[in-house]
């Protein structure tokens, strides 16, 4: 075992030691930590090393080193690793906003979570992949009250039907289904039909649904709730959206009066939400 891999592996052993007590000062310890040199034959270990320093410094808000050791994650990595180190970046981000309640600790986050999604896009070629990081970016200029602009990146994306052996393998978009209903958040918070509607057709596993009659609230939360019962991924978004419902209210003013009138079972209000659309 090499010098550095030692090392590293006593580091996650403090690292977890820290955790299950919660040890503020060892966590701090750590960050400050000076690693030893490492070899070619370490460079995968480091690249996860930076991970997990750039971890350690976005648990206390310390996003300039954060963003210095998720750049070094991706400078020592292998480029097939890249788009695992970039949601996981952003993953941080929105990890950190369940925290914060000042108005410009949230906008400099998601002016951060816009910068590194529009960064990630520029490489990634596969296209449920980057339309995931899509949802991210889109949801950032949403959040930032550029609703033109939220409006015009929607209106050009290319969205495709999903095949259905994709929607059922739960091995598959995984990244997709764990980011998409931020899209549907921003196309709610720009209160625009004829987009959600085109986002329903892309998503839906019922098709007929989307060609009847019925009023968009039902097709909208029949979609959400079908998919979110098969992809977890997609249910735990939901669920972290409706946990900041109060907490974005000033950002997201729209999707948190939808959010209100979903808590209170307002079905009256919500019929009249999506019909004024």
């Amino acid at each position: 075992m090499s010098e550095f891999k030692e090392f590293y592996q006593a580091f996650l052993d403090k690292l977890e030691e820290a955790r299950k007590a919660q040890d503020s000062v060892t966590f701090q310890k750590l960050m400050h930590v000076v690693e030893p040199n490492w070899k070619n034959e370490d460079q995968e270990i480091f690249a996860d090393y930076c991970q997990t320093k750039a971890g350690l410094y976005a648990l206390f808000g310390e996003n300039l080193d954060m963003d210095d050791w998720m750049s070094k994650a991706l400078q020592f990595s292998n480029a097939e690793m890249h788009t695992h180190i970039y949601f996981k970046w952003l993953s941080l981000y929105f990890h950190q906003l369940k925290a914060l309640t000042k108005e410009s600790k949230i906008k400099g986050n998601f002016s951060s979570i816009f910068n590194v999604s529009e960064q990630a896009i520029k490489l990634e070629k596969d296209y449920y992949t980057k339309l995931a990081l899509e949802s991210m970016r889109i949801l950032s200029l949403a959040a930032l009250g550029k609703h033109d602009e939220v409006k015009q990146e929607l209106e050009s994306l290319n969205l495709k039907e999903i095949p259905s052996k994709l929607v059922n393998d739960s091995t598959k978009l995984q990244y997709f289904y764990a980011n998409i209903y931020k899209l549907l958040v921003a196309t709610l918070e720009i209160r625009d039909a004829k987009l959600l509607e085109k986002l329903l057709k892309m998503i839906t596993i019922d098709d007929a649904l989307m060609t009847s009659s019925a009023p968009l609230f039902r097709k909208f939360n029949t979609v959400v709730m079908d998919l979110a019962d098969m992809r977890p991924e997609m249910a735990a978004d939901f669920n972290y959206f409706y946990q900041m419902r109060k907490q974005w209210s000033g950002f997201l003013p729209n999707f948190s009066l939808f959010t209100m009138m979903i808590e209170e079972e307002n079905v009256k209000g919500l019929d009249f939400f999506f019909d004024s659309l």
